[in-house]
């Protein structure tokens, strides 16, 4: 609050919160939202593709990647119908949960996908999805 306002001497300046702005606008990532987060499939999908990326990658490049470990096959014999239903599965639902989880970061205009504040958080774990998972490639 502004210290005239405070002190009663009256002042132009209108009052501004007294607040700190925290530096992550996610919450910690608890044990909880950690194994809610990889109870799906196309979530420990999106993570592990994330993590062996060298950079963001394209939303449409992530559908692709998910769709192909998905079904065990290339993704060029992957039906344009299952590659649907992933992208909406991803937009509407895994990548806003993943993202406010502070999982990944998701740009939903430009389409990227990048690792989030908290995604070396579930490292351990994915290597142990992954190992048991034949449908991935790393």
């Amino acid at each position: 609050m502004n210290d005239d306002l405070a002190d009663g001497n009256g002042g132009s300046a209108s009052p501004r919160p007294s607040y700190t702005e925290p530096s992550i606008d996610v919450p910690p990532l608890s044990q909880d939202n950690l194994f809610d987060a990889l109870s799906s499939r196309r979530s420990r999908y999106v993570l592990v593709a994330l993590r062996e990326a060298d950079e963001a990658l394209d939303l449409r490049e992530l559908v692709d990647t998910v769709a192909a470990w998905e079904t065990g096959k290339p993704i060029d014999l992957v039906s344009e119908e299952h590659c649907k239903r992933v992208f909406t599965s991803l937009r509407h639902s895994q990548l806003p949960k993943l993202s406010m989880m502070g999982l990944i970061e998701y740009d939903e205009g430009d389409e990227v996908v990048a690792p989030g504040p908290f995604a070396e958080q579930v490292d351990a774990y994915l290597d142990i999805a992954v190992s048991r998972d034949d449908n991935v490639e790393v």
